[in-house]
């Protein structure tokens, strides 16, 4: 069957991929992706709230993260926003409560532990809950300020 419609699917984007023969194991690995998203975002938010506490440059936090082994897509796409008072939006903090509500969904369903993925939703919730879920989605740092207060 796949084989069959591999051209259609070809047709449509340059990565096709296979991932199995039941239904919905494509929507778990667009939700696995969706997981490790989130959680990026989140932890990037985590990471430089330490950093801004104790009054490290978090330009220089970037630069230094993003040459190490620490860093990632995310960190590299959002850590950059998150040092801007209001960035432009390319992804809204409540796209991804959505998201990582459906992550939490497929947890439960499948009847797999994702403490780090609930961590992620309730940081991105809070955000949402202050006013903030339209803003872009690296702005999840502002729920770390407001627990953590101003930067040292």
């Amino acid at each position: 069957m796949f084989d069959a419609v591999r051209p259609v699917l070809a047709a449509m984007g340059d990565k096709v991929f296979h991932v199995g023969e039941r239904a919905g194991q494509g929507a778990t690995v667009k939700t696995v992706n969706q997981l490790l998203c989130g959680v990026h975002i989140a932890v990037v938010a985590e990471a430089f709230a330490l950093a801004a506490k104790v009054g490290v440059d978090l330009g220089v936090v970037l630069e230094i993260m993003g040459g190490s082994a620490a860093s990632s897509w995310m960190l590299k796409d959002r850590g950059p926003r998150m040092l801007e008072a209001e960035p432009e939006v390319t992804s809204a903090v409540d796209i991804f409560v959505k998201d990582l509500g459906i992550v939490l969904e497929a947890g439960r369903e499948a009847k797999v532990a994702l403490p780090l993925a609930a961590v992620a939703h309730q940081l991105f919730l809070a955000t949402s809950g202050h006013g903030d879920g339209a803003a872009d989605d690296s702005q999840v740092i502002r729920s770390y300020t407001r627990m953590n207060g101003p930067a040292g």
